[in-house]
């Protein structure tokens, strides 16, 4: 009797635990992992968007983070002081992942369809980005000769246009899945409007009303792209004091409307230029209006401080993904437009000493 009973608990408590491990609520997520060789007691983070999500502590080299996601996403994955990161899809369901230290870059991750798909499509991609990092090489060594780095530059060229056309293809082939909306969506700014919109217009409504079809739509809302000899496009935006600020408040300046980030190296090394500029010809009706793709205030906030940004700075918590980053097609930065005192863009991406001799150039004819 008691072997049976015995049994009988032994049945029970399996069934009972199956059932709690598959017993999840609605969208939420199970992330386990099983980690070699980090020790003990580290912290791990799980971050969505550059915002950490949750975090848990390494224990018998494990972790278990449990949350909710709406539809398929991409996280990023790292154990805090070490250079173990890895970006990961997360679904609805039990999601796993095994990797060693210092090996982050090649986990195993199973039960995420997305992630599957998103290991399809960076196959090839992982061949072509070594390829470019080799020519990158060449193109860097000071010895060789011209005639050799005018090569490899049509190489990298070649390299970058085939990489393009296989993410191109991917979204083109595979409508329905979140991998290619969120594609989609990190390239809106780089591909055509028009192919934006033929892609977009094949997904369907789930990928639509997802975060990523929902960020699409709102470039192809409203991004202008205007060229130059075009009238500038307006917008409004908070500065440092929470103050909401148009563009066409300063219509009858000069403008410079800048692109930048704090982390931002090349940006770093046009501030000399920009508070020379500023310092010459702000009494002349010049202004400089920046907007900055930091994804944290404080660190906008400092920057401002600390690098003596002292003209007109706003900012949205969406980084690159503001307005004024979608009306006006940024997809790289620093970027600059110069507009003049009748709202036309007269001048794009200027640097250095060349920002300095346009902007004074254009001071002088309109005070004529």
């Amino acid at each position: 009797m008691k072997k049976i009973l015995g049994i009988l608990i032994i049945g029970l408590s399996l069934f009972g635990c199956k059932e709690t491990k598959n017993k999840l609520g609605e969208n939420e997520f199970v992330l386990n992992g099983e980690l070699e060789g980090i020790e003990n007691n580290s912290w791990i983070y799980l971050m969505l968007d550059n915002k950490p999500i949750d975090s848990t502590k390494v224990e018998n080299n494990k972790f278990s983070i449990i949350g909710v996601t709406e539809h398929p996403k991409q996280y990023d994955l790292f154990v805090k002081n070490s250079r173990n990161y890895s970006r990961i899809w997360i679904e609805p369901g039990n999601i796993y992942f095994k990797a060693k230290n210092g090996e982050f870059k090649d986990a195993i991750v199973s039960g995420s369809v997305s992630h599957k798909e998103k290991e399809r499509l960076w196959k090839p991609i992982w061949e072509y980005r070594k390829h470019r990092d080799s020519i990158r090489k060449i193109l860097n060594n000071n010895q060789l000769n011209d005639s050799l780095k005018s090569v490899a530059k049509l190489e990298q060229k070649k390299i970058e246009e085939d990489w393009l056309k296989a993410e191109k293809d991917f979204i083109k082939n595979n409508p329905e899945s979140y991998v290619s909306a969120a594609t989609l969506d990190f390239y809106s700014k780089t591909f055509s409007k028009k192919t934006v919109s033929e892609f977009y217009n094949n997904f369907n409504e789930d990928i639509k009303n997802s975060s990523y079809g929902k960020s699409i739509s709102r470039f192809l809302e409203i991004n202008q792209n205007p060229q130059i000899g075009e009238k500038y496009v307006d917008f409004s935006m908070p500065n440092e004091n929470g103050e909401i600020i148009k563009l066409s408040d300063f219509e009858g300046k000069l403008i410079l409307l800048d692109f930048w980030a704090s982390w931002c190296g090349p940006c770093i090394k046009e501030y000399p230029a920009l508070r020379k500029a500023y310092s010459m010809f702000n009494e002349d009706g010049f202004e400089i209006v920046s907007i900055s793709e930091d994804q944290a205030k404080e660190t906008w906030l400092k920057s401002i401080e600390k690098n003596d940004l002292n003209w007109v700075n706003l900012w949205q918590d969406n980084g690159g993904k503001a307005d004024p980053y979608l009306i006006y097609g940024i997809n790289g930065i620093p970027d600059n437009f110069l507009i003049d005192e009748k709202g036309i863009i007269i001048a794009r991406d200027l640097r250095g000493e060349k920002l300095i001799e346009t902007i004074e150039s254009n001071i002088k004819k309109a005070n004529r």
